[in-house]
């Protein structure tokens, strides 16, 4: 990726070193190519799981193509995703803990230099594991708020 990156940069005119790369972007660059791909594929599975039905009633009654996304498309669509999108940004939150193999320092890589200081490392891990239970408990309280909201009624 650095090596990439340095190439891309090169085109532009701009020169770097690609061990000098930081990590944080090759870790954001990374995150942020995978889940496009798999948000793209919920996309397109919730636009699978709308009738075509429903848009054809809608221009049936009069909707022009912008009114029958507004009213039809849309909202089904938010109601569809908001749940895959919540899912996502959880399991992205506890998957960055392999972002510590390029060297950015997570919960649980803080615990594992907490350990190595003190050689307590049971009660480090306890503790990264409490913080991520409660990251994530407190993510899904607040995820299953906006997906009772989203819910037709």
């Amino acid at each position: 990726m650095p090596e990439a990156g340095a190439s891309l940069l090169s085109i532009f005119g701009i020169t770097t070193d690609p061990n000098n790369f930081p990590s944080v972007l090759i870790v954001l660059i990374t995150y942020i190519a995978l889940d496009t791909a798999i948000e793209a594929q919920n996309i397109y599975g919730a636009f699978q799981s709308i009738d075509y039905r429903q848009i054809e009633a809608g221009y049936s009654i009069g909707f022009t193509r912008k009114q029958n996304y507004q009213r039809i498309i849309i909202p089904q669509l938010i109601a569809t995703v908001t749940p895959l999108f919540l899912n996502s940004f959880l399991k992205m939150i506890k998957a960055l803990s392999l972002a510590f193999t390029v060297g950015v320092v997570d919960i649980v890589a803080t615990a594992r230099y907490a350990a190595a200081l003190n050689y307590r490392y049971f009660e480090s891990y306890i503790a990264a594991a409490l913080v991520y239970w409660l990251l994530c408990g407190i993510l899904q309280f607040i995820f299953c708020k906006i997906e009772k909201r989203m819910q037709f009624n």
